[in-house]
């Protein structure tokens, strides 16, 4: 399933604001209590929970600091509805706790404070969730892009069965006709492992070791079409655009992505963890508040391995390319900030056109 993030786009709010409404929060939705004791229905509550077929939970705070609209960047919708003026729930696949255990775990591993904050799972109207602190709650109205990490984003597990396709066969041919083998195309049959790897390097994916997935812009639609940007050139142009040749954000992001590599590669979690369909959600406003964090942990699966995450893939080996993919965005954005016409704070790169 493609990793997605739903933006909850906010007007700006003071920060006086932002903590009367968490003490409201805390008084007037029990901790376990779902929906809360007195709750009312009313038109924004079901607008909101009609974005994951519920009935949500909705406390009086929570409905006046979220006069907003949501936004998907990428993915299937349906997965992620307010929980209360700072969190979220996502909801978790029937029969599966992968992400709710990699939470659990992650909360006391080295990378806890680049990954949302999780509170706790949660039964609800016979669906499970997880509830995630809202990163969004940390800027107004911000820009924003999903970027998902790895060499791979597909397990193991769904590309072993060796039969041949005539399905993947035929979407394969319609993208590029001289990628079949002969015998392939003698059997109008390829594999599921041929297709994937196939797919995976018509973007940055194989190449780079990620790819950005979506992006968008303060005050525009979401952009997913961007999978077929490839080489390191078109990424760079991408994220000059995404940041606006900012070069403060730039070198603030640069300093994140350091301190993400920097506690994952200290990570016990990660040391036996392959980590596929994750992404980095990236953030900034026009404050110039920004972050970077890691999300969607659905496919991260414990293995019996110790993983390098730059190690080249094959089936066995569980490597995901992970840190692969981060290495290259970190020397990305060295070299936009280090580039000769990088100015001091507050200037604009100039190293690609900025009004491309």
């Amino acid at each position: 399933m493609m990793a997605f993030f739903k933006a909850l786009v906010r007007k700006p709010a003071s920060k006086e604001k932002r903590d009367e409404c968490r003490r409201a929060a805390a008084e007037k939705v029990p901790e376990a209590t779902f929906p809360p004791h007195g709750y009312q229905p009313t038109p924004i509550n079901a607008l909101l929970a009609n974005a994951l077929d519920l009935s949500a939970l909705a406390s009086d705070a929570l409905v006046k600091n979220r006069k907003n609209a949501w936004i998907q960047l990428a993915g299937h919708p349906g997965f992620f509805a307010p929980a209360g003026p700072t969190t979220i729930w996502k909801r978790q696949p029937e029969n599966e706790n992968t992400e709710i255990k990699s939470y659990q775990q992650l909360m006391s591993d080295s990378v806890r404070d680049v990954v949302p904050r999780f509170h706790r799972e949660v039964r609800y109207n016979d669906g499970v969730f997880i509830e995630l602190e809202d990163l969004l709650e940390h800027f107004n109205d911000p820009n924003i892009m999903d970027i998902k990490m790895g060499t791979r984003t597909f397990l193991e597990s769904e590309v072993r069965n060796q039969a041949k396709r005539n399905d993947l066969y035929q979407k394969m041919v319609k993208i590029d006709p001289n990628e079949p083998t002969a015998e392939e195309h003698a059997n109008k049959a390829v594999t599921k492992l041929h297709y994937m790897e196939f797919r995976e390097k018509g973007s940055s994916t194989a190449s780079l070791g990620f790819r950005i997935e979506a992006v968008r812009m303060s005050g525009e639609t979401p952009n997913a079409d961007l999978k077929k940007v490839r080489t390191k050139e078109e990424v760079m142009e991408t994220v000059v655009r995404f940041t606006r040749c900012n070069y403060t954000i730039c070198r603030h992001f640069l300093a994140r992505l350091q301190e993400i590599r920097s506690r994952f590669e200290s990570s016990k979690f990660f040391r036996n963890h392959e980590i596929v369909g994750s992404s980095l959600l990236v953030l900034y406003d026009h404050e110039q508040n920004s972050n970077i964090w890691m999300i969607d942990f659905a496919k991260t699966l414990k293995v019996s391995e110790t993983l390098s995450h730059r190690a080249t893939w094959c089936i066995g080996n569980h490597e995901d390319g992970y840190l692969t993919g981060l290495d290259n965005l970190i020397q990305i954005f060295t070299d936009l900030t280090n580039c000769p016409q990088a100015g001091s704070d507050g200037d604009v790169i100039h190293h690609v056109n900025k009004d491309i």
